[in-house]
């Protein structure tokens, strides 16, 4: 059996009418010669929904599978099962005119194209979806950013080597954009993609239009889409309530950031497979990055200049000696962020840590980290030390995750000098007792690239655990020096 050229996948979720008017016409063009695809994928995200029984009797061609639902968790579940050298991932409520296909195989040679997508058509007379369609071309032609709707195009080894969608709850088909333009050209074709325009008229042309304007701005300013969604209004995404919020508090917060002056300090050593990947995903509000290089032995400080951080040197390792480092060349910021460099945090998630302090709600706002992609040994540290602090210092702790955000003036005042692993366990324990502001706030975790330079081997769990509980018992020892 020969290849497929294309791969259409459709992810729906009870939307049944839509999915059965879009496989009618990709029938009837198959029957009329048109283009149609050599091969269709849909992935149901509701395993339960016995309404797509009758649908799937009727286009038995049609390979079918189920995954839990969300979009980009869908799609990927659909390009697994696939096998076409491209891959169209299509919305259910949309269809492109004849001609698709053609366009595909003319930019096909071309290896520098990774992917691309269609002209966005909406199927209403009204002149107000004439103004959508020339804002979602004004868009694409200054950003390069097509959205879902649009019918993504992807050349399938691209699509592997990127590691397809991120599981968002929104914004996949952007973020896998940017990653796409990364790796190679998008082309952009000429044949309109047919997309329903019922959202728009059960939303409000107005509202919803507004509303998508909001929530892009607010992603480009590196707001994580678990907190986009909260934003979007009139719907229920993941089963959670969402609430509008006004153009004026989208003006605030572009006016905050762009008036503040952000400084991130990352400390690595050995990190040349992520620090690349780490410094793309920072948000483009930061004003100043700087990598320090703890003593590496690899390409580390190469590949953080290649990318346009400064870097600098403290030989000596020590996790709060690079800290200390960094911060000597960071002078004029009025936000001090600090990232790890193995990639297990989301850079992008960093507007939650910095917002607070902007709006003058808190001083310093720590990230909760999830957990669950550390090593058993590293949560059971974490929660030993947070305990022995809460206890003695009377606090409600809840991690010691380093990506945190501090007013830099109240930075100053803490006077830390922890040298090694007790870094934020000292930051903490000062901020309670000089009375600073602290907020938590909840922060998602990956699987780190590489191995870690604490909990990889049983030796650094070691060091890592006695250092920290020894900076306890130090900082308990002397608290009543410094209370005096």
């Amino acid at each position: 059996m020969t290849e497929p050229f294309v791969s259409v996948v459709v992810p729906f979720l009870r939307d049944t009418p839509a999915l059965g008017e879009l496989l009618e016409t990709l029938e009837n063009r198959r029957r009329s010669g048109l283009d149609h695809p050599e091969e269709t994928v849909v992935v149901n995200g509701d395993p339960n929904d016995d309404t797509i029984d009758q649908i799937q009797a009727r286009y038995p061609d049609v390979r079918w599978t189920t995954s839990s639902p969300g979009r980009g968790r869908q799609m990927n579940a659909g390009a697994a099962l696939s096998t076409g050298r491209w891959i169209l991932f299509l919305h259910a409520d949309s269809c492109p005119d004849p001609g698709w296909l053609e366009e595909i195989r003319e930019v096909d040679i071309d290896q520098s194209v990774v992917g691309g997508a269609f002209v966005f058509r909406l199927c209403s007379s009204v002149r107000i979806a004439r103004l959508l369609e020339w804002g979602v071309a004004l868009r694409v032609f200054c950003f390069g950013l097509p959205y879902g709707d649009q019918g993504l195009v992807i050349r399938r080894t691209v699509f592997n080597e990127l590691g397809g969608f991120e599981t968002l709850p929104i914004m996949e088909d952007v973020d896998l954009v940017r990653r796409l333009k990364r790796r190679g050209q998008l082309a952009r074709f000429q044949t309109p993609m047919r997309v329903s325009a019922r959202r728009w008229e059960q939303d409000g042309w107005v509202r919803r239009t507004c509303l998508n304007i909001f929530l892009f701005g607010l992603y480009c300013f590196g707001v994580a889409p678990d907190r986009l969604v909260r934003y979007y209004a009139g719907r229920t995404v993941a089963n959670e309530g969402i609430k509008t919020i006004s153009s004026i508090s989208f003006r605030n917060l572009c006016s905050e950031i762009a008036t503040s002056r952000i400084g991130v300090v990352i400390p690595a050593l050995n990190e040349e497979e992520a620090i690349e990947q780490v410094l793309n995903e920072i948000p483009n509000f930061v004003s100043v990055i700087t990598v320090v290089d703890n003593g590496s032995t690899d390409a580390t400080a190469e590949r953080a200049r290649a990318s346009g951080a400064h870097v600098v040197t403290e030989s000596q390792r020590g996790y709060g000696r690079a800290c200390l480092a960094g911060l000597r060349v960071m002078t004029d910021v009025d936000v001090v962020v600090f990232l790890d460099a193995d990639r297990s945090d989301y850079p992008e998630e960093m507007t939650e840590l910095v917002m607070p302090i902007l709006q003058d709600r808190t001083d310093v706002v720590m990230g909760v980290r999830s957990g669950t992609a550390r090593p058993p040994v590293a949560r059971f540290g974490t929660a030993l030390c947070i305990r022995l602090i809460n206890f003695i210092w009377h606090t409600k702790y809840q991690d010691l995750g380093p990506f945190r955000a501090i007013r830099r003036e109240a930075l100053d005042s803490l006077g830390l000098n922890n040298q090694t692993w007790g870094w934020t366990i000292e930051m903490q324990v000062k901020a309670v007792e000089t009375g600073l502001r602290v907020l938590e706030v909840p922060i998602r975790q990956r699987s780190r690239i590489g191995q870690s330079k604490i909990s990889g081997t049983l030796s650094g769990t070691i060091r890592a655990g006695t250092t920290m509980l020894s900076t306890i018992w130090s900082l308990w020892r002397s608290r009543s020096l410094r209370l005096h």
